[in-house]
């Protein structure tokens, strides 16, 4: 078999590389969702904006989320009569635990 067809080895320095890039996606993606709450409720300054609107650009699983809460929102904005308090807080301290996901 030629050279050509053989199957590419991981060494020591791609390995490293693949972690270092993995630790610099989690960072980014931390930063990211430290903004949510504030993207949601449109209070960004015009530059943070930008910058998460690039990452979710680039990263589908801050995107989904992202996507999940603003369909919650949107829900509970449209939900009319009654809203659960005891599901209202719990929705509350889970959000709250993902800010401190970190």
């Amino acid at each position: 078999m030629s050279a050509w067809f053989q199957p590419l080895r991981r060494d020591h320095r791609s390995q490293q590389w693949a972690q270092r890039a993995k630790d610099e996606r989690t960072r980014q993606c931390v930063e990211a969702l430290s903004l949510l709450q504030r993207y949601i409720d449109r209070d960004l300054a015009p530059s943070e904006l930008e910058e998460f609107e690039r990452h979710l650009d680039s990263c589908r699983g801050c995107e989904a989320e992202t996507r999940l809460y603003l369909d919650i929102k949107r829900s509970l904005a449209e939900r009319k009569g009654f809203v659960d308090r005891a599901a209202s807080s719990r929705l509350r301290q889970f959000a709250m635990g993902l800010r401190d996901w970190d």
